[in-house]
């Protein structure tokens, strides 16, 4: 997914003060980004694939969520979530 030419967008945390968003964290509730899946699957954290398909959807919904229908941000993360569904 890191590779995906629209994974770069989700590789890190959301930053809100940076992207100047900030009622990110009053919409999203339960924040997850690729990189953070990564060091949890390097680490062991995920006792079981579902638990990692969790995240992974959970990256995009929040992006699907947060952004409005339509926008660059929300396209990428659709795209990306049904490339890996």
């Amino acid at each position: 997914l890191l590779d995906h030419q629209y994974g770069w967008v989700f590789h890190y945390p959301v930053d809100p003060i940076m992207l100047a968003i900030p009622d990110y964290f009053q919409v999203i509730k339960k924040p997850m980004d690729l990189g953070t899946i990564k060091t949890r699957l390097e680490n062991g954290w995920y006792s079981s694939l579902d638990g990692f398909k969790l995240d992974v959807k959970l990256t995009f919904k929040n992006a699907m969520l947060y952004n409005r229908k339509g926008s660059v941000v929300y396209n990428m993360a659709k795209e990306i979530c049904e490339t890996f569904d």
